[in-house]
């Protein structure tokens, strides 16, 4: 996705300011299920936690959230880092929320969730995806 960037682990934390100079990134959802590290020197325009456990632990409340956080640091020309501190993929459902988002199909969305850099099996909810696609065609 143009503009958004997944990462895992400390090093995106630790290093910040080097990523944030290196991608533009700016604004930051953080996913994880205890209190996260702070990104601070530069601090980001935006930033949003959503407490998620494992990609089957999301809630249609945490698409949704994530997907308008995303979509409003984007139209703000904003790039955005998706990060999860022990890269356990927790960011996977919220790719695949945002792309449902763009216009791509759920089959579409769904082979590409599984491919490099993620790899398969996705472990989230495809009924889930299906509730927040209709969530967003039915306002």
């Amino acid at each position: 996705m143009d503009g958004v960037y997944a990462a895992g682990g400390d090093f995106v934390l630790e290093r910040w300011r080097e990523f944030q100079a290196q991608t533009g990134a700016s604004a930051v959802v953080s996913v994880v299920d205890e209190a996260p590290g702070v990104f601070t020197d530069p601090l980001p325009w935006a930033w949003l936690w959503l407490p998620v456990a494992d990609e089957a632990a999301y809630t249609l409340d945490h698409l949704t959230l994530g997907v308008d956080f995303i979509s409003r640091a984007l139209a703000a020309r904003r790039v955005v880092l998706l990060h999860g501190p022990r890269g356990l993929h927790r960011t996977r459902p919220l790719v695949a929320a945002q792309m449902l988002a763009g216009g791509k199909s759920l089959a579409r969305v769904l082979r590409e969730v599984e491919q490099r850099p993620w790899l398969p099996p996705y472990k989230g909810d495809p009924g889930l995806l299906t509730a927040f696609l209709q969530s967003r065609s039915h306002p």
